[in-house]
């Protein structure tokens, strides 16, 4: 039960809840450098998401991570992160090359005759994830919901997360897939504004990032408290509760 639930979840909040600097980024780079140099960020993002949950979930169990996450030192860390992902990715350039067949559609090639490699794509797709504070109170939120409201026990949980975590990887990987077929109808002109776009984007998370953390210290305790009970019960929770809701109400044999 707890397997298939993790499996619709991760559908559904892969689908509608992940446009985020991770999402934008693995558009862009899929774009760039075809689907499978570019299927290397996904897995990066999935070591990410494994390891803050696995985190959550056995060595910072008992410490109160919402306060942590709060912290303006660690938000700053994390925009100072997004703000030199931004600047990468906002700086890269690419060049069209003609081909020797006239009839044929100039090819996109890269400026420095160098791409990334896929180990850098997936430190690139890790560190973007990981070090990004929001996405540690998604899941915290997420585990908070199951362990406490739901009451799942700690091995019915590990199938809950290895069904989210590995459908939401599938789902990755073949929006890299996709967003790879925009390669060849893109010209070399469209792909350096949308990289620049894609800077921009990390710029507005990490200043988003930075200012909403620093605002949430010059609150009142009990306006604190209000604004961590709307994150724990964000709206990704709340779809959570609503498929398990519909999935006990499917009649078993």
């Amino acid at each position: 039960m707890e397997f298939l639930l993790g499996i619709a979840a991760g559908a559904v909040l892969s689908l509608f809840f992940s446009f985020g600097p991770a999402f934008f980024s693995l558009i862009q780079t899929s774009m760039q450098y075809g689907y499978r140099r570019a299927m290397f960020l996904p897995f990066g993002i999935f070591a990410s998401d494994a390891a803050v949950v696995f985190l959550l979930l056995t060595v910072l169990k008992g410490v109160d991570m919402f306060s942590i996450i709060h912290n303006p030192y660690v938000a700053s860390i994390g925009g100072a992160i997004m703000i030199i992902m931004g600047i990468i990715v906002f700086r890269k350039t690419v060049k069209s090359h003609e081909p020797r067949n006239p009839n044929s559609k100039p090819r996109i090639k890269f400026n420095t005759g160098e791409k990334e490699k896929p180990h850098e794509l997936f430190v690139h797709g890790f560190l973007i994830n990981f070090f990004n504070p929001l996405i540690w109170i998604y899941w915290l939120a997420i585990i908070a919901l199951i362990s406490g409201e739901m009451e799942v026990k700690t091995s019915d949980m590990y199938l809950f997360f290895t069904g989210l975590l590995g459908t939401t990887l599938g789902l990755d990987i073949l929006k890299c897939k996709l967003a790879a077929k925009l390669q060849k109808m893109i010209t070399a002109k469209l792909l350096n504004i949308f990289n620049k776009i894609t800077g921009c984007i990390f710029f507005i998370f990490a200043g988003y990032l930075i200012i909403s953390m620093l605002s949430f210290q010059l609150k009142d305790p009990e306006a604190r408290d209000a604004q961590l009970d709307k994150e724990r019960n964000q709206q990704p929770v709340r779809v959570i509760k609503d498929i398990k809701n519909g999935m006990e109400k499917i009649p078993h044999k």
